[in-house]
């Protein structure tokens, strides 16, 4: 009795197709064979995939069973196999033996970008377990873990940046990720020395924990953690002196008494300066250190002046959302010493929509960013007549974020708003500005918003410590590439490894510490890291240290 056959479309990603022939009782094996001996797509990638309908065929399926009615085809897709070292799934003899090996440039490549992550975990203590590390890496990741959807309120759609399904996959497996690989599968990677000779170890660290001030820090890091030459520069800012001034003399009865009522009864003099300078209607740019109250600069004279005239307004510019929130509280704070209600509101992305009309009818502070001032303020400025018809200052805070693409585009914002301001609503509100870090401030002010002049307020006046500014360059090491027959190369050590030693060597000598990180993931790695490290020099203080990051929910922050 003749053997029933089956005729079968089987159509690549290119276009092109075939028809095969095979009896019913054969399998989707002697299809792929069939298909490598006749069908060029598949002699091209030996490696492919068959697909029906979407679903991948098994190779023990027969033809048979198939499903095929009329004009339905089976697609071959190709695909590039792993390493047969790496890959703990057996393969049928015939599909081993129709695999090309892998050539040893991308064999070598791969082992060195393992030892590469193997010398940042060898440096963690003998003590820890590597590849719970590996899993606490990989669940890092993506920005949210399990711990965190959990501890969310139920049916919240958390600011994690995950999806609902990734944070339900996040659950199941409870380490962070969805498709992390767990423990087994980082174990069976290709072994290497944790003990790498150019790693420091635990063991060989500074284990004393007497308090240590920071002259005496930079001391015992030399001859300590440092002792290869790393500190290839260290620089000494003398602590500075507070320098006061009284309260401008322009200032009215009203704003003063206001401000000896929160605890000011005088000013650095760089705040009298700007203050001064700004009542007088010039532009300011006030470029002092951090912490240094650049925000009582343009706060003073902006409530002076909309407490004096009740239609005056004025607008304030922050880079970011954060920033603009934490102005508004010191806003709210500081107009609470006046008996006039001075409307202030936040005009951004986040403001619901049902409050963007009174805001519009009622706000003398509007605080919004450039996105905001682009899309929504000026293009419908007829609705902000009232606003910008009064203008009478607008505050640009941090003024050296705006550079590059981001700062090209500000100026232009600016120059539209100047614009719109004089030629329409024939206002001419004064310019204030505020940087901490700007090498050039007047010269980048007068260009950023297209000024003709700006008074520059840059001799600081208020009180700081002495601080010591150390560059830290990692160590060069010789190591081994390729296996045992490679050459030898000089590496430096990893970065996030030499953070890591420095933060538990800081913390284990009483400093207070920040370490910024520029990542979520390298945030947790670097915390991993220290941790480790003091499980061994010190296990008391692990808990002592923590992460603060993006991605986190609001209860996790606090």
């Amino acid at each position: 009795m003749a053997q029933e056959e089956r005729e079968l479309q089987v159509r690549a990603l290119d276009g092109r197709s075939t028809a095969v022939t095979l009896a019913a009782a054969a399998s989707v094996r002697d299809l792929k064979v069939a298909l490598r001996g006749s069908f060029p797509p598949a002699q091209i990638s030996s490696n492919f995939h068959l697909f029906l309908k979407g679903a991948k065929l098994r190779l023990e399926a027969e033809i048979g069973s198939l499903a095929t009615g009329n004009g339905e085809f089976i697609v071959l897709v190709p695909f590039t196999r792993k390493s047969a070292q790496s890959s703990s799934v057996a393969m049928p003899a015939e599909e081993q033996s129709a695999n090309p090996p892998i050539s040893q440039e991308v064999a070598t490549g791969a082992n060195s970008a393992w030892q590469g992550i193997m010398d940042d975990l060898s440096s963690i203590p003998n003590s820890t377990n590597v590849d719970d590390v590996l899993k606490n890496l990989y669940s890092s990741s993506i920005p949210c873990s399990g711990s965190y959807a959990e501890d969310g309120p139920t049916g919240k759609n958390l600011s994690t940046g995950c999806s609902r399904k990734r944070r339900k996959l996040c659950k199941e497996n409870g380490n962070g990720s969805s498709d992390a690989p767990g423990v087994e599968g980082a174990s069976k990677q290709p072994s290497m020395n944790k003990k790498s000779s150019f790693v420091r170890s635990a063991a060989s660290s500074c284990h004393d924990k007497h308090p240590l001030g920071p002259a005496e820090m930079v001391e015992h890091l030399k001859n300590g953690l440092g002792k290869e030459g790393q500190i290839v520069h260290i620089e000494e800012i003398p602590c500075r002196r507070a320098s006061y001034s009284e309260l401008p003399r322009d200032l009215s009865k009203v704003m003063r008494k206001a401000l000896e009522s929160i605890g000011i009864s005088r000013l650095y003099s760089h705040q009298s300066e700007a203050i001064q300078s700004s009542i007088s209607g010039k532009h300011v740019a006030v470029a002092t250190s951090t912490s240094s109250g650049k925000s009582l600069c343009y706060n003073i004279p902006v409530l002076e002046s909309l407490s004096q005239d009740l239609m005056a307004c004025a607008l304030y510019i922050f880079p970011t959302k954060a920033l603009a929130q934490d102005q508004l509280r010191t806003i709210v704070e500081m107009k609470k010493a006046f008996h006039t209600d001075i409307n202030v509101s936040i005009y951004d992305g986040d403001t619901p929509r049902q409050d963007r009309l009174w805001i519009r009818d009622n706000a003398r502070l509007l605080i919004t960013n450039p996105d905001m001032l682009h899309v929504s303020v000026l293009p419908c400025h007829s609705q902000f007549k009232r606003i910008l018809s009064n203008l009478r200052y607008i505050v640009i805070d941090e003024a050296h974020s705006y550079k590059g693409v981001f700062g090209c585009h500000t100026a232009l914002i600016l120059r539209r708003l100047k614009r719109i301001c004089s030629n329409i609503y024939g206002c001419h509100p004064t310019f204030t500005f505020c940087t901490a870090t700007s090498a050039n401030p007047r010269e980048h002010v007068m260009e950023l918003a297209k000024l003709d002049n700006v008074e520059l307020i840059q001799n600081d006046g208020s009180p700081c410590g002495s601080k010591y500014f150390l560059l830290w360059n990692p160590p060069l090491h010789m190591k081994k590439e390729g296996g045992s027959r490679g050459s030898s190369v000089t590496r430096r050590s990893s970065p996030i490894v030499e953070v890591s030693y420095l933060f538990s060597e800081m913390v284990q000598h009483g400093l207070r510490c920040i370490a910024f990180c520029k990542t979520r993931k390298l945030c947790e790695l670097v915390l991993s890291y220290t941790r480790a490290i003091l499980e061994v020099t010190g296990k008391e203080l692990v808990d002592s240290i923590c992460v603060y990051r993006a991605g986190y929910i609001a209860e996790k922050k606090n």
